[in-house]
């Protein structure tokens, strides 16, 4: 394989096309509005920022250990434990780059080749290119007929012999679902008995719709801790994407596994991040997210005010995280103009030129009928953008 093969191969879809059409839209001076950005709108805690300008004037712009400060590893363990309602020590848990490199370092120490992932579909676009580059090998499961609950009778279908682990994520990206506890219960039950890892990501958990819970799959089932790797971060809790701090629980020797593979890969996470978190886990109060929710949970009222009157548009339970999923499968196929909406990647291009909307093509997630809609983004923009959307739809034919 040709090295332009591969970057072709672990590319993120649509992408490049779909930033050049909006820069070409800016340059004409329309307004596009951002639905596909997966993050808060708020700038970072205050918290945060205090404790960041604490540790620049400190000096503590050097090299930390590789899997974080011990404090923080240790508050970390803290936190975790309070979560999960299971005990973690802080040889139990590492900082790292982001969420995302907590994923890869769970893929690249737990997967050998040939090994099979069970992956709920739809899913966030990185986890199975991630197995992949392991060598390993996603197995999809549909949620789609379930409402976008992940059941165990399925998943128990999808257990062969070479089933090394199973991906959760919950609240779900992209479709907002919280999984219920049932199924997380006979899930946990079904790794301990398949002997399989169970890597949970959860990094919405903090971010749940008024009238949902995230239930967390260790405080279901202690019993899996063993075979458990808890992975989070900072990026929504604290609003602080660009700073590039995350977490990860499992057992010390996954954990001592993924410290020597980071130290070869990154080594230690931004120095000024760590202490920067550290001051705020410190001093929080919880005021931050809770503002946060409340805002998200007006929003998504409005949104859904609006997505109700989109003809013959279905929309995933929103229970968490801050997306609306959107099944468009009913407008494939018909016509703007001499325009035919082949499919749901040519329907963001003409909702970006059109409607001057952006959108994630559910393509991307694995599922070829649906679109993304963020609505993180400004209260006006969130209606503006959806009534754009509307009108949009509505002049198919």
């Amino acid at each position: 394989m040709t090295l332009a093969q591969r970057t072709r191969r672990i590319a993120p879809p649509g992408t490049s096309k779909m930033r050049t059409i909006a820069n070409e839209l800016k340059a004409q001076g329309l307004q596009v509005i951002n639905f596909a950005a997966g993050e808060l709108d708020v700038d970072t805690d205050e918290l945060v920022k205090e404790g960041a300008r604490k540790a620049i004037d400190g000096g503590h712009n050097i090299y930390t250990p590789t899997l974080g400060l011990p404090e923080l590893r240790k508050q970390v363990a803290a936190l975790v434990t309070r979560h999960a309602g299971v005990a973690y020590a802080h040889n139990e848990v590492g900082l790292t780059a982001g969420a995302k490199q907590a994923l890869y370092n769970a893929a690249m120490v737990l997967i050998d080749p040939e090994d099979e992932v069970i992956i709920p579909a739809p899913y966030w676009v990185t986890f199975p290119t991630q197995v992949e580059l392991a060598q390993g090998r996603p197995v999809f499961v549909d949620t789609r007929p379930h409402g976008y609950q992940l059941l165990a009778s399925d998943v128990q279908r999808a257990i062969t012999p070479r089933t090394r682990a199973l991906i959760l994520n919950t609240p779900n990206n992209p479709t907002g679902a919280v999984y219920g506890r049932e199924e997380l219960a006979k899930i946990a039950a079904l790794a301990i008995e398949h002997d399989f890892w169970v890597i949970f990501d959860e990094c919405y958990a903090s971010l749940v719709r008024a009238g949902h819970r995230h239930k967390h799959i260790l405080a279901i089932e202690p019993r899996l801790k063993e075979r458990a790797v808890l992975v989070n971060s900072f990026s929504k809790s604290h609003a602080l994407t660009g700073w590039r701090l995350g977490y990860v629980a499992a057992p010390a020797e996954v954990i001592k596994a993924m410290e020597n593979l980071q130290g070869h890969t990154t080594s230690n996470p931004s120095s000024v991040a760590q202490y920067a978190v550290s001051h705020a886990l410190a001093h929080d109060d919880g005021s931050f997210i809770a503002a946060i929710n409340r805002a998200l949970d007006e929003r998504l009222r409005q949104a859904l005010a609006i997505v109700a009157d989109m003809p013959e548009v279905k929309v995933a339970p929103p229970q968490g995280a801050f997306y609306l999923f959107l099944d468009i499968s009913a407008h494939l196929g018909r016509r703007l103009g001499d325009l035919v909406v082949a499919d749901v990647d040519q329907f963001c291009e003409l909702a970006l030129r059109e409607a001057q909307i952006a959108l994630v093509s559910g393509a991307a997630f694995g599922d070829p009928s649906s679109v993304r809609v963020s609505y993180a983004i400004a209260p006006g923009d969130v209606v503006e953008g959806l009534h754009r959307l509307r009108r949009l739809l509505q002049r198919l034919r």
